[in-house]
């Protein structure tokens, strides 16, 4: 199964990409039948107030003076911060209850979000999060990626919803395949789950094409068509050769796609897939709903 008895974990921030992340978990929950923790990290760096300007005072307890006020001032903004993430709980959770949504919880962290989904790794099925949130700069695109996100994608080992700023229930599936192992493990594991039951599903193989591996490659297509098409499947199935991130892009809206997968090993860099293709160049090249497998 693609998720267990664990808890899906929905990253949220105050950003505009919150909604899209409720919504896929939303989702993925009715999908599996799983729990949902929306986390809320706060950052333990926060900003400095303006603060009174000590530093030509003259005295024995002027640098003393100093130090006080600027723990006044942080304890006051981090109580700030923890009050307004509450409220933003909250809302969050009215809003995901009016979606349809029991089974949840909220939990609210200082720290960064990459240590924090370490330290709950062994509680979580699933993480959903946005391509960015609210610390992205205000002129990214919508094909970029954040840094947190990029990095995230890249350690954790349960499998990753990227959701973009607004999520709708998907109706067609790309896989990205490549039949080495780590996709076909992804076939198995899709075949096997829930997850995407009643949606059709285009598995796309693309790269250079290597010389007297056409055959080999059908093959393998074949594989996967057959084993999507005999859990019920509605299945297609295609080899592009090209550069693999504008073929995703292409071969998606040709067949009307609004999730693509990504299967990946768990003992080979995830940067490195899909013949080598750069798997942030995918995600900038298709900015899609993305679910990554381990």
């Amino acid at each position: 199964m693609l998720l267990d008895d664990q808890k899906i974990i929905a990253c949220v921030d105050q950003s505009d990409h919150s909604e899209g992340v409720l919504e896929g978990a939303v989702w993925l929950a009715g999908q599996t039948a799983t729990a949902v923790e929306f986390l809320h990290v706060l950052d333990r760096h926060l900003e400095t107030a303006e603060s009174e300007d000590l530093s030509g005072a003259i005295g024995f307890d002027a640098q003393e003076q100093l130090l006080e006020n600027l723990s006044r001032e942080d304890a006051s903004k981090s109580k700030m911060a923890r009050e307004h993430g509450r409220l933003f709980l909250s809302r969050l959770r009215e809003h995901a209850a009016s979606r349809g949504l029991q089974r949840m919880d909220t939990r609210q962290r200082h720290g960064t979000l990459t240590s924090t989904l370490k330290d709950l790794a062994d509680e979580s099925s699933a993480v959903v999060m946005g391509r960015y949130g609210e610390s992205t700069p205000a002129d990214n695109t919508a094909r970029d990626i954040s840094r947190t996100a990029s990095e995230l994608v890249r350690t954790l080992r349960c499998p990753v919803l990227l959701t973009v700023r607004t999520f709708a229930a998907p109706s067609h599936v790309l896989f990205a395949f490549d039949g080495r192992s780590a996709t076909r493990n992804a076939i198995r594991t899709l075949a096997a789950s829930p997850l995407l039951k009643g949606l059709p599903v285009h598995v796309l193989m693309s790269g250079t094409p290597k010389p007297r591996q056409e055959r080999e490659q059908k093959k393998q297509l074949q594989w996967a068509e057959s084993v999507l098409g005999e859990a019920g499947f509605k299945v297609t199935s295609a080899y592009v050769p090209g550069d693999t991130p504008q073929v995703i892009a292409q071969q998606a809206q040709t067949v009307g796609a609004d999730l693509l997968v990504m299967g990946v090993s768990q003992h080979h860099p995830v940067r490195h897939f899909l013949f080598g293709s750069n798997t942030n160049s995918i995600l900038r090249a298709n900015p899609m709903a993305t679910l990554v497998l381990r």
